[in-house]
């Protein structure tokens, strides 16, 4: 078969085919007007490839549009001269010069930057990209594309997205039975997390441990080429069971060294920056209007997912307070909130609240997280509300939530109003939560 009727055969399949996709939340234009190529990136297993086709699937029937996939085994390993060929064969097989053009796996293509830059600049094309592999990490597409491109990240499913897939109502309203079902899910995400995959199959714990090998060993190992590999595994293990705490590399290193291993600071320093790379850790720095102390803070780490963190460690009910501080930060993360720009810890003296919420400038919402509050421990009472109290006059915000597994209240506390959510609820509510910023 050559390879251009094989490019032939793989257009004509996708236009026959007919996937039943679950709509994802991600808002990305189909009708922008601006010469740039659209560029949607992520971790691993978090529906790349589904949302392209998705978006393939929504628009091909208005306009001449093309999915192609270019990690297909009848053209690989695919050229620049192949994405060529496959503008010639798409005006063949549409009649005209395609207006769409969905191309998933970009990195299989050497140089693949340059036909991209050509199809939006000189061909007029709405051009849409993905990619992951050892070989491209997602962030790296914006690079090497210039200012040629708008990148939309997608992550592993939202709550909503998971009820969305569930066939259960979303609302303000529920029956009892409604209810009952949307907190058996909201159990179900705190131990397992949103990946597509893992939500809609039962073997949850063996697809879990396969992602966190794949993203450890293409994400890192291979993709930076890295020789001492139970070093590197071994602070791989030690970010997922940091999560939810301070995480200093400096205590890391003294520890590997404790253990016989020899590894400098500034090793570590890049193994996490690896890890961020790749959407797999996320450092969450002190917020303050100084830089110098935003940047010289010791950061909270935070992980993709609680499904994976669940990959490395053994979960008992002392951990479910880490599982929900991890859920609530990453369920920020997917509302388009970054790390260290949107999303910050508050540290007064002792105490913290766990996240702040900066839009503009201007601090917008204080949120902390407990598993359970309890009114008549005043250790608990000190470190959770008047915490979050003393932070609001501080930081001039009137917006405080506390984020618990199941208790609804209202609590005055000094003349503050703060609302008390069950994480079920929160979440949901979330939507309502925007960036005017974004």
């Amino acid at each position: 078969m050559s390879k251009e009727y094989a490019i032939g055969q793989i257009i004509k399949e996708f236009q026959e085919k007919e996937e039943e996709i679950i709509e994802r939340e991600l808002k990305v234009p189909l009708d922008y007007t601006f010469r740039k190529a659209i560029s949607i990136v992520g971790p691993r297993r978090a529906g790349k490839t589904f949302y392209l086709l998705y978006l393939y699937q929504k628009i091909r029937k208005d306009s001449p549009s093309i999915f192609f996939p270019l990690d297909d085994d009848r053209i690989y390993p695919p050229s620049l001269k192949d994405l060529d060929l496959l503008l010639k064969v798409s005006r063949e097989i549409l009649g005209k010069k395609p207006v769409y053009l969905f191309l998933d796996e970009i990195q299989e293509v050497d140089s693949w930057e340059r036909f991209v830059k050509r199809a939006v600049e000189r061909e007029g094309i709405l051009v849409y990209i993905t990619g992951s592999s050892s070989r491209l990490l997602s962030k790296e597409i914006a690079s090497l594309l210039r200012g040629r491109t708008v990148v939309y990240e997608i992550f592993p499913f939202t709550f909503t997205e998971v009820l969305k897939a569930r066939n259960l109502p979303l609302g303000k309203y529920f029956s009892s039975r409604e209810e009952a079902a949307i907190k058996r899910e909201a159990e179900k995400y705190l131990e397992y997390g949103g990946f597509p995959e893992v939500i809609l199959r039962e073997e949850k714990e063996k697809i879990l441990r396969e992602y966190a090998e794949v993203m450890f060993y293409r994400d890192i190992v291979e993709r930076y080429k890295i020789r001492r590999i139970d070093t590197v595994k071994l602070f791989f293990k030690i970010v997922f069971t940091s999560f939810a705490r301070y995480f200093s590399i400096n205590k890391v290193a003294n520890y590997m060294k404790s253990l016989g291993l020899r590894i400098s600071k500034n090793s570590l320093y890049s193994y996490l920056d690896y890890m961020n790379d790749a959407y797999i850790a996320f450092p969450l720095r002190r917020f303050s209007y100084s830089l110098r102390i935003v940047e010289q803070s010791i950061p909270k780490i935070y992980v993709v997912d609680n499904g994976l963190a669940r990959v490395y460690n053994v979960i008992t009910p002392e951990m479910q307070g880490q599982l929900l501080e991890n859920l609530v930060f990453m369920e920020l993360r997917k509302r388009g909130f970054i790390e260290n720009e949107n999303i910050f810890y508050y540290k007064i003296n002792d105490n913290e609240v766990d996240f702040i919420i900066v839009d503009k400038g201007e601090v917008k919402q204080l949120i902390q997280v407990t598993y359970y509050l309890r009114y008549d421990d005043r250790e608990q009472w000190k470190r959770e509300v008047k915490t979050l109290v003393k932070a609001s006059k501080e930081l001039k915000c009137k917006k405080l939530v506390i984020v618990t597994w199941s208790q609804e209240d209202k609590i005055l506390e000094d003349n503050r109003e703060i609302e008390v959510k069950p994480l079920w609820r929160w979440l949901i509510d979330l939507k309502l939560l925007t960036r005017s910023s974004k």
